[in-house]
């Protein structure tokens, strides 16, 4: 039968009560599942919460303890480069004040060195007959290569001081920007251990982990402090001993001088006594030259006069016999006066030739006594100049002496006398 009023329908399936239970069930399931899952989630990201948060301060807190060591590890480290730092300044310091006495000294050779070349050049001008190879000569030469050897150490010890003190001012420098380094590495590493979480100049970075360019590993770090220290150690012991070396070659230099000084002195004044007493010795040789000249003078003159004494007597002679000889022939006897005036006659001429030979070796003996005469006059005169040149050396090295050492106190020394000299 038909329905009085139309029924509509939609175009779905129609599903059974049992298929609708069933999908209240799976619903109130599915719901019950979620809220689980739901809880398991709240209940982890808890616990997560709670990790990260407690990982976060732990780490915090020990990287800044790490910043603590690592800052106390560089103050460490700073405060050895400084006190090295001092230790090379000071020995610097001592260096160039030991440097600065021996270019002192070695300025100071200078005078000696011009007075033992003023001295050799003085000598110099002593005539040939004088210009010997003395002890004084040798001693003099024996000076000048002293100094010239003196010179030469100073002048090496000073260069050594001057490259050692360019290579401690080359580790002072790289000390001081190492220690700046630092400063400026503590000063950055106590800024970042201030920051926190609620700092205001904290913010995101681009690739914060990167690793900086030219960085070196920690045992490269410490290895180039040590590296640093140990040549500024080994620097300073070189400089210590270079210090050492300066003030032995100044002292040996001092004494060698001295000592050499004191010889010359002594030499030259014994040289200057020989060349007196000769020259004394040749002035009382002329002298008696000159006396003996005078008595030979005399005696010429003395012979002359004989030689002359004799001419009448000669004549008288020669005269008797010449005039006995016009006799009558049978008067002309060999009797008495004849043999006796031949007899005159030839002690006459033997007298005569003896006075006349020795007249000739009169002469002879006054010409050899003048020409000697002359060489010892010329001689004394070359005695002379040596002795006024070896005087002058006395003037010329009147500055090597030092200011408290008089005359009286040399002649004391020259003479070893002071074993001698009684004392208040």
């Amino acid at each position: 039968m038909d329905a009085s009023i139309p029924v509509y329908e939609k175009p779905h399936s129609r599903l059974s009560v049992l298929d609708w239970t069933r999908n209240v069930q799976r619903l109130q399931n599915d719901a019950r599942l979620r809220r689980f899952e739901s809880y398991e989630l709240r209940q982890r990201a808890n616990q997560l919460r709670n990790e990260t948060s407690v990982t976060t301060r732990w780490d915090n807190y020990v990287n800044n303890e790490l910043l603590r060591d690592r800052t106390f590890e560089v103050e460490s480290w700073r405060e050895n480069q400084r006190f090295t730092r001092e230790q090379v300044r000071d020995e610097s310091r001592a260096l160039q004040e030991e440097k600065n006495a021996t270019e002192l000294q070695l300025e100071s050779l200078q005078v000696p060195l011009m007075v033992s070349s003023q001295c050799l050049t003085n000598r110099d001008q002593r005539l040939p007959p004088e210009l010997t190879r003395d002890t004084l000569g040798e001693e003099l030469n024996k000076e000048l290569h002293i100094l010239e050897n003196s010179k030469r150490v100073l002048t090496d010890v000073c260069h050594m001081g001057w490259e050692k003190l360019k290579e401690l001012t080359n580790v002072f420098c790289r000390l001081e920007r190492e220690i700046q380094n630092k400063d400026d590495a503590l000063g950055i590493d106590r800024h970042v251990k201030e920051l926190d979480r609620y700092s205001s100049d904290i913010s995101f970075k681009i690739d914060p982990t990167r690793v900086p360019p030219e960085s070196i590993t920690e045992e490269s770090y410490v290895h180039c402090i040590e590296n640093t220290i140990k040549i500024a150690e080994q620097l300073m012991r070189e400089s210590k001993s270079l210090r050492e070396t300066m003030f032995r070659s100044r002292e040996q230099v001092k004494n060698q001088l001295y000592a050499q000084c004191q010889a010359v002195e002594m030499v030259m004044r014994r040289r200057v006594f020989d060349i007196q007493r000769a020259r004394n010795e040749m002035e009382w040789q002329k002298l008696k030259l000159e006396q003996n000249l005078a008595k030979v003078e005399r005696e010429i003159e003395s012979l002359r006069a004989a030689v002359a004494d004799k001419i009448n007597p000669t004549k008288l002679v020669e005269t008797r016999l010449v005039t006995r000889t016009r006799r009558p022939v049978l008067e002309r006897v060999q009797d008495k006066p004849t043999r006796g005036l031949i007899e005159e006659y030839e002690r006459v001429h033997t007298s005569t030739s003896t006075l006349e030979k020795k007249l000739e070796d009169a002469l002879s003996t006054y010409h050899g006594m003048h020409i000697h005469y002359l060489r010892v006059t010329k001689d004394l005169q070359y005695k002379n100049q040596a002795l006024e040149t070896d005087r002058r050396l006395v003037e010329i090295r009147k500055p090597l002496h030092r200011s408290d050492d008089t005359e009286f106190q040399r002649n004391i020394g020259y003479c070893h006398m002071s074993d001698e000299l009684v004392t208040d």
